[in-house]
């Protein structure tokens, strides 16, 4: 069985391989016609068919796992400056819903949250902030000359990654919201024929075709 399957998806695919062993034994035994054989092949398409959203699925939440380590912290303790004692101890939320890393020092005893989102959606908004603001210096006349070569090289540079990230990013949030959507669909049709193929079953397990001659 396809390890990809839900649970749900496991249950359907157990009753269907029982109606289609039931199924084909009563037909060899002439107790159902040969058109029930069509019931058996849309029972295959449909297992097809959940075997290739899972599939998907499984790719997409496989990407999306991976995007969501593609950002790694450089965090340091704000009081010894140091990296090399810091235990991760949880995520911690911004007032603007930016989720963050939480550290503790084991050289100075404090917990803290690093001041950088620990996920590619928040960070493009993050990256998108430090450019408004480093743009709005750049207007600054009381910065100098040797500044702005420094923040322009920065907003180049930062500018540069957003390209690179941001075509990735809303490619995966577009298959991802078609996934949520199919899932929901999905997860009905399982529900609808497997009790179809419940009610099926019920037909075919009559008295006459328990005794077989």
């Amino acid at each position: 069985m396809n390890p990809n399957l839900k649970s749900n998806e496991r249950e359907l695919v157990k009753v269907a391989t029982f109606f289609k062993k039931e199924s084909k034994r009563l037909i060899e035994e002439g107790k159902l016609g040969e058109e029930h054989q069509k019931v058996e092949q849309a029972v295959d398409q449909f297992i097809e068919h959940i075997n290739r959203h899972a599939d998907t699925r499984k790719s997409i939440l496989d990407q999306r796992e991976a995007l969501e380590q593609l950002v790694k912290d450089d965090a340091q303790c704000p009081t010894c400056n140091k990296r090399d004692m810091l235990k991760f101890v949880g995520v911690e939320s911004n007032e603007k819903n930016w989720k963050s890393n939480r550290y503790r020092c084991r050289r100075c005893n404090i917990e803290f949250t690093w001041n950088r989102p620990n996920n590619p959606w928040d960070m493009l908004e993050y990256i998108d902030a430090m450019l408004a603001m480093m743009r709005e210096r750049l207007e600054n006349p009381d910065v100098s000359d040797e500044e702005k070569t420094h923040i322009s090289a920065a907003i180049t540079s930062m500018e540069a990654n957003v390209q690179k990230l941001k075509p990735v990013i809303d490619a995966h949030n577009s298959e991802y919201q078609a996934l949520q959507k199919r899932e929901e669909e999905m997860d009905k049709l399982v529900h609808e024929f497997k009790n179809t193929l419940l009610i099926e079953k019920i037909k075919m397990d009559t008295w006459e075709n328990k005794n077989r001659s």
